[in-house]
C-alpha cells in the first residue's frame, strides 16, 4: 500500500522532476515478475528495477526491521493512505524493508537523500524538486 502510494505522489510530479533535466526511477526488492505486475497495475511510465537480494538497500543505509514496519506511527500512515484510496493487496518483495528517495547527480554525487524511518514515511516531493533546482 506504502509504495503504490509513494510511487503515486512522485508520478505527480514526474513532468517537473523531468523539466529539470532528471529521471524518476524506482527501485524495489521484490521478484521480477512482482515487478512486472506492479509497474502494470500502477501504470509505471519510467525506469523501474528490483533488487530482491536488498543489496542496494544495505548500501545506501536503508531501515529494516519489525520496529520500522509495526508502530504506532506506521497506523497513522496506514489510516491516511487508506483515507487516500489506497489499499494493502498482496505484498511483494520484503515487508520488512523501508525505503528512502535520493537524488543522485551525474558522477555520483547525492544532492538530496531521505531514508524511511517506518513503513509510509516517505518525503514532501517539493523538498526532492528543490535539489533539483
Amino acid at each position: 500500500m506504502f509504495c503504490k502510494q509513494q510511487v503515486a505522489q512522485l508520478r505527480g510530479y514526474l513532468d517537473r522532476i523531468r523539466a529539470r533535466g532528471a529521471e524518476l526511477v524506482v527501485v524495489g526488492n521484490g521478484a521480477l515478475h512482482q515487478a512486472r505486475r506492479f509497474r502494470a497495475e500502477q501504470g509505471v511510465t519510467f525506469p523501474l528495477y528490483t533488487d530482491p537480494t536488498r543489496h542496494s538497500y544495505e548500501v545506501a543505509g536503508l531501515h529494516r526491521g519489525l520496529a520500522s514496519t509495526f508502530s504506532p506511527r506506521v497506523a497513522l500512515h496506514g489510516a491516511k493512505a487508506i483515507a487516500a484510496g489506497f489499499r494493502q493487496s498482496h505484498t511483494q518483495g520484503d515487508a520488512l524493508q523501508q525505503g528512502g528517495v535520493f537524488v543522485i547527480a551525474p558522477g555520483g554525487r547525492v544532492l538530496f537523500e531521505y531514508r524511511s524511518r517506518e513503513a509510509g514515511d516517505h518525503p514532501d516531493p517539493e523538498r526532492l524538486l528543490a535539489a533539483l533546482a
